[in-house]
């Protein structure tokens, strides 16, 4: 039998298998003796703590009482599992969760990423890693407060304006610019309101409108608009790569899941047969 059709055994494939996820319990199970163990690496470790806490260096008394110290807590943590002081207290267990939970995120390769991986990413989920659809606008402002009624005075800037004036010298001042280059709607919506944003998604590009803002009665024209695309890579690279090795670490949690669900099963004896199924574990 030849290696190629060797690898394709279903028993070859379960004992390789079964290697992996040996290996990955023993490079997330904690050394139980490492607790207890004092090294050279050890030692220079609780100097180096002692002398950013002191601001000096320590001497050989201190070193010794704090290595005594870490080494007596060790103690008074085994002795407190031993005796299943941690069996009953939320808090340890949600604590015992959590660093086993990181303990096997960070067997998760999350260093690097190759371009391919990055944008297959990307091109599965467009619409999150897109730049927004943007548009540029000029607006004439009939500010509140100026006028008895600011929407009629708008009125009579849109007829100025489609008649041919010029928008710079119309309107009242305000704290904006009267023309705006390409935006995404959400910064007109920290300007002017949501209001006055939502009120620019049907406008057609060229024509006058009346658009109401806190700041009082707007003449507004679109005057160009981009859809959303596709950010280039160089640019979501770095959402990109978070985003992945969040999922990675999230895989290497469920692999782990996984065969812990294998090797300690839950008892569903007890349960009707329809909320057993749904719940059959080796099926999740």
């Amino acid at each position: 039998m030849t290696w190629r059709a060797l690898v394709r055994e279903p028993l070859v494939q379960f004992l390789v298998a079964g290697l992996a996820l040996f290996a990955l319990h023993a490079q997330v199970r904690p050394d139980p003796d490492a607790g207890m163990r004092v090294d050279r690496d050890r030692v220079e470790s609780t100097r180096a703590g002692l002398t950013e806490r002191l601001a000096r260096a320590p001497d050989d008394r201190e070193l010794a009482a704090a290595l005594r110290d870490a080494l007596d807590d060790e103690r008074m943590a085994r002795e407190a599992v031993r005796l299943g002081l941690d069996r009953d207290d939320p808090i340890v267990r949600r604590r015992l969760i959590q660093k086993l939970r990181l303990a096997h995120e960070s067997t998760a390769d999350v260093d690097s990423f190759a371009d391919a991986a990055l944008l297959a990413l990307r091109d599965a989920e467009p619409a999150r890693y897109s730049a927004p659809a943007r548009l540029a606008l000029t607006q004439v402002l009939a500010a509140r407060g100026r006028h008895p009624d600011p929407a009629a005075a708008a009125g009579e800037l849109v007829r100025l304006l489609e008649a041919g004036a010029d928008p710079a010298a119309l309107g009242d001042p305000g704290p904006h610019a009267r023309r705006f280059g390409l935006r995404p709607a959400s910064d007109y919506a920290g300007l002017f309101g949501p209001e006055f944003a939502a009120a620019l998604t049907d406008m057609p590009a060229g024509t006058w409108s009346i658009v109401q803002s806190p700041l009082g009665a707007h003449a507004v024209r679109v005057d160009a608009r981009a859809p959303a695309e596709l950010l280039p890579l160089a640019a979501a690279r770095p959402r990109l790569a978070a985003d992945l090795a969040e999922r990675r670490r999230a895989e290497a949690v469920e692999a782990a899941l996984a065969e812990l669900r294998r090797s300690d099963p839950a008892d569903l004896t007890d349960l009707p047969a329809d909320l057993a199924a749904m719940l059959a574990e080796h099926d999740l």
